[in-house]
């Protein structure tokens, strides 16, 4: 076996920070799950060597193009963010610090510098890609894409317009098929679709079913032993009547995909019109927002009751013994694609950080779903606010790359802790 093939089937485990540097050495190199079968193609077994994980394993990084302009109106670049390093550098540096799973975020055109085409931007995902497939980090693709939109005005009489959903079906396929091509898409664990502004869970298990079977057929059948990602209706906040699909969507999501599992995000509904759940923004900001002055415990009864969690929990305990790969739920972070929205506002009582305990206490404690992505990879030295509270590698300009030690911003944990506690039962935020 290469030197090449024997670290394309390596995986790295998802325990705790290894100590020093971030660039220094790392042990506890993992097995592979499974073993290539000497009957496939090489790029073939190699492929079903790295089987998709559970979406409860997920310890995870977001991953986005760098920052031209800031929100509310931002531009990326088609290259990934790496503060410098090349992909290669990076990708090492996740791994040597068991940072094993990412999400890379494929942009909306829209997002990106003028005369960027769609091609430019596939291929930086394909070569981040290789470099991660090639130090056994799982990688996860993912859009921000509106399903009601893409150009289509939105008509609540025909509240499923193709549009959004055609392109995310599109734009995920053709990387997905790239990846096969060029004998990479073992480190492809998955997709995710974020903020897809949808108006309740009914729409929410329609577009599910709709994005798997459409990728499947672009595919042949890829995602079926693979992880489909979706968020609760509006930004994906929202699971009232989740429920309400039985056990027949449950039974129709298994025959499509591999795992599936529903994520959390907390960022309330967008507005103007765009979203019916907007009006439920007041309740939110009052019970739940950046500046809401309410206990852990009224935080979490209004995350069960207005928010429909309570439907959720019960869903997926009823269900969970038959349909073990698909009763998931992941804890995708906050609007800031941290957790920095849910901490103290500078200068204010902390309040605010009881949304961050109750969060805690009823997605992992109560219901031990202990997977999540939030943070980003790399950020540079000497980096503050924002640029330092929702990165775990800082990096200087001499590449040098240290875990990030600063404080968070409500100054309860270190950013690097408080990104590892999350999945901890009997963490204390």
């Amino acid at each position: 076996m290469s030197e090449t093939t024997r670290r394309d089937l390596l995986r790295f485990t998802a325990a705790a920070a290894v100590a020093g540097v971030a660039g220094a050495a790392s042990g506890g190199l993992a097995p592979p799950k499974a073993t290539a079968d000497p009957n496939l193609p090489a790029a073939e077994a190699q492929e079903r060597a790295f089987l998709a994980q559970s979406p409860d394993a997920i310890r995870g990084l977001k991953w986005r193009g760098a920052m031209l302009t800031q929100p509310p109106n931002p531009t990326l670049t088609a290259r990934f963010d790496t503060r410098g390093l090349p992909y290669a550098t990076a990708a090492f540096s996740l791994a040597n610090n068991n940072l094993d799973t990412v999400a890379l975020r494929v942009a909306n055109m829209g997002d990106l510098p003028d005369g960027t085409t769609k091609r430019q931007r596939d291929d930086e995902v394909i070569k981040l890609l290789r470099e991660l497939h090639r130090q056994g980090v799982r990688a996860y693709l993912f859009k921000r894409q509106w399903f009601q939109r893409s150009g289509v005005i939105i008509s609540y009489q025909r509240p499923f317009t193709e549009a959004g959903a055609d392109e995310f079906i599109d734009d995920m396929s053709r990387l997905v098929n790239r990846a096969r091509q060029e004998g990479i898409a073992g480190a492809l664990h998955g997709v995710a679709a974020i903020e897809t502004n949808l108006n309740n869970c009914a729409e929410l298990r329609e577009r599910a079913l709709y994005v798997a079977r459409g990728i499947n057929a672009r595919t042949d059948d890829w995602l079926r032993s693979r992880t489909l990602l979706m968020p609760g209706a509006a930004m994906g906040f929202y699971f009232k009547g989740i429920h309400n699909g039985g056990e027949a969507w449950l039974t129709q999501l298994r025959a499509q995909t591999g795992h599936f599992a529903l994520i959390y995000k907390h960022m309330r509904s967008q507005e103007n019109g765009l979203c019916r759940l907007e009006s439920l923004n007041g309740q939110w900001d009052d019970a739940v927002g950046r500046e809401a002055k309410r206990t852990v415990d009224q935080q979490v009864k209004f995350l069960r009751t207005t928010m429909g969690i309570s439907d959720l929990e019960w869903y997926f305990r009823t269900h969970r013994a038959e349909y073990p790969n698909h009763t998931h739920l992941v804890f995708w972070g906050d609007d800031g694609d941290g957790v920095a929205g849910l901490s103290a506002l500078e200068g204010q009582p902390q309040w605010n950080y009881n949304t961050m305990r109750a969060l805690h206490r009823l997605l992992v404690k109560a219901n031990r779903w202990h997977g999540h992505f939030f943070n980003f990879p790399f950020t540079r030295e000497g980096a503050t606010q924002h640029d330092i509270w929702r990165y775990l590698i800082t990096v200087d300009g001499s590449n040098t790359r240290r875990k990030n030690w600063a404080p968070n911003r409500s100054g309860t944990h270190r950013v690097w802790d408080e990104w590892h506690m999350w999945s901890q039962e009997n963490a204390t935020y």
